[in-house]
């Protein structure tokens, strides 16, 4: 368990910022530079309830993605504050599909406790073309170090986590990209559902 931390700890520190879900960080934003997304989120396990996310994403390069953002849901879990950072370690390319680490950092008032999480997700993401429309489909694996402040205890938790980014078919709404991501609880983690839209700008 003290490896464990300790990777986990310098995996966090190899990252300028950090974020809890993939959300947009695997979009490629090849010409804006500045994204702001208002998401909804659905808890159904673990802190059951739903609420709203305002998120900020900033495309530092072609390699890294940065965002940050600020939840309240209704329920246990009610309030988060986090910051993220992807880094592309393969280019999709041809056949290849593109892969990326994702630091993870949170905060969150969760039934009166705080609880600080740290973590890395690996994440596999492939631009596809669906009814003449391209989107990107991802699959990840957050980890994470949850630690809480009030009872000074710890534990780990994995999830998985599955969505789709892409423009929305809309027409007049095309400039908008849409995003639908759906966690599932592997090991001491939540079951959950985010919907978002987010707005480019340079």
């Amino acid at each position: 368990m003290k490896n464990l931390l300790i990777c986990l700890i310098t995996a966090v520190s190899t990252y300028s910022a950090f974020a809890t879900t993939i959300g947009l960080s695997n979009h490629p934003f090849l010409m804006k530079k500045n994204i702001i997304t208002t998401e909804y989120n659905n808890y159904t396990s673990a802190g059951t309830g739903q609420g709203i996310t305002a998120r900020y994403l900033r495309n530092v390069s072609d390699q890294i993605n940065i965002d940050a953002g600020v939840g309240f849901t209704s329920g246990e879990r009610a309030s988060r504050y986090y910051v993220g950072a992807d880094m592309e370690v393969l280019p999709d390319y041809g056949r290849q599909p593109k892969f990326s680490f994702k630091g993870i950092a949170e905060t969150q008032n969760f039934d009166g406790r705080t609880i600080n999480s740290f973590g890395i997700a690996p994440t596999i993401s492939k631009g596809l073309v669906f009814w003449g429309k391209e989107a990107f489909p991802f699959i990840a694996l957050p980890m994470r170090l949850s630690l809480d402040t009030d009872e000074r205890v710890y534990e780990t938790s994995t999830a998985l986590a599955v969505g789709i980014t892409g423009r929305i078919p809309v027409q007049g709404i095309s400039n908008l990209v849409g995003n639908i991501e759906a966690n599932m609880s592997l090991r001491n983690s939540y079951t959950a559902l985010v919907m978002g839209v987010s707005l480019p700008v340079e």
